[in-house]
This record gives C-alpha cells, structure tokens and sequence, in this order.
C-alpha cells in the first residue's frame, strides 16, 4: 500500500513519507502487557455487567437455513424461521410464527431444524469472560468493525474449564474444549463481536467442526441504548455435509412487566429434535 501510494503521490517529500509511515506503524502496534492487562480487566468488567444490564425485552429473529455437501460446495436454502423472541428476567423465549414468510397452523410444525442454538444474549461472553472459565487470552491484532477500532484477543479454554456443551438428537452429549476471538472496544471494554470453535469434538457426535460468530451493535430499547446481537452464524460440518444458520436480530421493543409469559424448555418452542438428526448447536 505505502509503495503504491507513493508512485501515485511522486510530489510528497521524504519527510511526509516518514510521518505518514511512523503514524501506520503506531496504529498497528500491539499495546504494552501492561495495556494489554488493563484492556482485559475492562473486557471482563463489561461482560459481569452485560447480563444484570440488560432489560426485559421482546425482538424478532429471523433464522435463514443453509445446507451445503462436504466440500462445502451447491449450497441448498432451507426454511426460513421468523420467531417472537421475548427475554425476561434472564430467560430467552422463542416462538416461530412465520415459515417462508407463512404464517403456520396452531398444532402444526411444518419446517426442519437441522441446527438449534441458543444464548446469544450474553451467555458466551459469560463463558468466555467469566471469573470461572480458565480462558488463556493472547493479543491477536487491531481490525476494524463498522468503522470502529477494536482491539481483538484470541482465546483458548480447555475441556476442565468449559461449559459449551454439543448434543446429537438428545442423546449423544458432551462437553468440548475450545478457542476463539473476542473484538473489543479499547476505550470501554464492550464487546462489538465474539466467536468460538469446538475442538476435540467426539467422533459419536458425528461433527467435525462447528463455530459461532455473534455481532453486537447499538439498539434502543425504551429510553435507552443497548449492545444487543445484530446477527450471528452458526457453521456446522458433520461427517455428511455442511450446514449453516444466518440469524438477524430485528426490532427490538420493551417488554412490558405486567405480561405473562410461560417458560419453556431451553430453547423455546422450536428447539425440539432436528428432523435428519444432524448435531444440535453448542447448548449455551
């Protein structure tokens, strides 16, 4: 870039040069150890507090299904879930009220969930950045996020320490070790983006891999403004195929305290056994 750059700018000086250099290579240096610790403690920080900050809230979750062949290659488009999702008093509710756009029958479940998730709202920043997960963080690099600076940390937690738990059908589980990366915002700690991938993934659970990536972006909720998940993606290999989740989160409102609601199990109403019995998503 800088040599492109100056065959295109012959009239710079030496000196100009030498500035505009010296001021990329400060931008890219990673911080001190010492910076680096204080970023962490800040991260940490952000993440106690996400969960407890968070209101009561109902927004919409629209969940395109992709299914590819091993290669990863003629990718097939399934269902399109559109679910209510309510969260209250730290529980997430689901309930699917338009396949394809349709509206379905009470009674009737005419779609296929070849992979369930759950959790986005916090639950793997807890895992991630609790006072209990045993997480080995390393500074990865800087990257910018819709415009922003973040300051990205990559992550190791061993099987001892983890709680992401993958299940087929409900009746094959365990409990994985894994890795990822966190983006944060240097300035206060708020996570803008995290992601994990299992390892050592069980051959009886018939998967060879599976990550997650959640996008967190500001949103108004009353009279307030929240990091909240903007979309995630879910990739899943088995030993048979690929399959991928692209959900977006969308119209967030305030949900009213003096509303009943009935939790289900974890999950909500559609997280029930996938049709073609494929590895469900890390249970979060």
């Amino acid at each position: 870039m800088l040599c492109v750059a100056a065959a295109a700018f012959s009239g710079l000086t030496l000196a100009q040069e030498n500035d505009s250099a010296s001021a990329q290579n400060q931008v890219q240096a990673p911080p001190s150890p010492a910076e680096q610790d204080k970023l962490l403690d800040l991260m940490r920080q952000y993440a106690e507090r996400y969960v407890s900050n968070l209101p009561n809230f109902i927004c919409v979750q629209v969940t395109s299904q992709y299914q590819g062949n091993k290669k990863g290659k003629h990718w097939h488009k399934g269902d399109t879930l559109t679910a209510k999702l309510t969260y209250a008093q730290g529980h997430e509710h689901r309930a699917v009220y338009l396949v394809n756009d349709k509206p379905i029958r009470p009674g009737r479940r005419p779609w296929r969930t070849p992979l369930v998730t759950e959790g986005e709202f916090g639950t793997l920043l807890e895992r991630v950045l609790g006072p209990d997960n045993g997480a080995i963080f390393t500074w990865a690099r800087w990257e910018t996020i819709r415009n922003k600076r973040a300051a990205v940390f990559d992550y190791t937690v061993d099987q001892a320490h983890s709680s992401l738990s993958l299940s087929l059908s409900g009746y094959v589980k365990a409990t994985v070790p894994y890795t990822g990366s966190v983006y944060a915002d240097p300035d206060t700690g708020a996570i803008w983006r995290i992601t994990d991938s299992a390892n050592e993934i069980p051959p009886e659970l018939q998967t060879e891999s599976i990550g997650t990536t959640i996008d967190y972006a500001e949103a108004t909720i009353g009279d307030a403004k929240y990091l909240l998940p903007l979309e995630a993606t879910v990739s899943m290999q088995t030993d048979r195929n690929q399959v991928r989740n692209e959900i977006q989160f969308q119209h967030y409102r305030k949900f009213e305290t003096d509303s009943n609601i009935t939790f289900g199990p974890p999950g909500g109403s559609d997280a029930t056994t996938p049709a073609n019995e494929v590895p469900a998503a890390p249970r979060q």
